[in-house]
């Protein structure tokens, strides 16, 4: 990978945590309390943000506050419960180490809350390879474009054409575009979260590795 100045914004959940299988299964037993069944082609086709228009587009009507109170207690239960088992996905150390030897620079930018997103960056010991690490904090929008200029103020505001989001949701892509950043998502099959249909129809980059995020996101910044 040739050298170049380009910077990687990364997602947490479903990028570099592999954690997609665990969403997925919690969603789908937080449904089933409420006495709803969720497939998996159901919950890759209905995903999206805000997380409560997710849970009303799953449940076929609009839930009441009580309803989708309880449906994300019992989520958070099931992968809370689920999470300790849950590990990096399999090449996020060699992506993070191949961009940082190519000369480029890499932050993270999340929805996960902020106090939970920190400890677990440096659990993994990954908390060195980024400029700066950012998650949601409340009260704030369930949306990521909410939160990306001021990540982006945080790296002292680079050209937003010098910018790869690298993640694996609608929301991820979307944001990207609200600052003209560039996006490529990794899609991770069986365990993503949203159907590849997504972003094939709208021509957004995808790939099937981090790996193979990286080499979409070098020839964006360097085409």
């Amino acid at each position: 990978m040739a050298e170049f100045d380009g910077h990687i914004v990364w997602d947490w959940n479903g990028t570099l945590l592999d954690d997609g299988q665990v969403m997925i299964d919690s969603v789908a037993a937080a449904f089933a309390d409420a006495g709803y069944r969720v497939t998996l082609e159901e919950h890759q086709r209905h995903f999206t943000r805000p997380i409560s228009a997710f849970c009303d587009r799953l449940a076929g009507r609009s839930l009441s506050p009580g309803e989708l109170e309880a449906v994300l207690r019992r989520f958070d239960e099931c992968y809370d419960l689920a999470l300790p088992q849950v590990s990096l996905a399999e090449d996020a150390r060699f992506a993070l180490a191949a961009w940082t030897g190519a000369g480029g620079t890499q932050s993270l930018l999340s929805m996960c809350p902020h106090d939970v997103l920190l400890p677990a960056v440096r659990g993994a010991g990954i908390e060195s390879s980024f400029r700066h690490v950012q998650g949601r904090t409340e009260p704030a929008p369930d949306t990521k474009a909410a939160h990306i200029e001021r990540h982006l103020a945080a790296l002292g505001s680079p050209d937003p054409r010098d910018v790869v989001l690298i993640g694996d949701t609608v929301d991820d892509a979307e944001t990207a575009a609200a600052v003209g950043a560039h996006c490529v998502v990794y899609h991770s099959g069986p365990t993503a979260l949203h159907a590849l249909d997504h972003f094939t129809d709208r021509g957004i980059p995808t790939a099937t590795s981090l790996s193979g995020a990286l080499e979409r996101a070098n020839e964006l910044l360097s085409g």
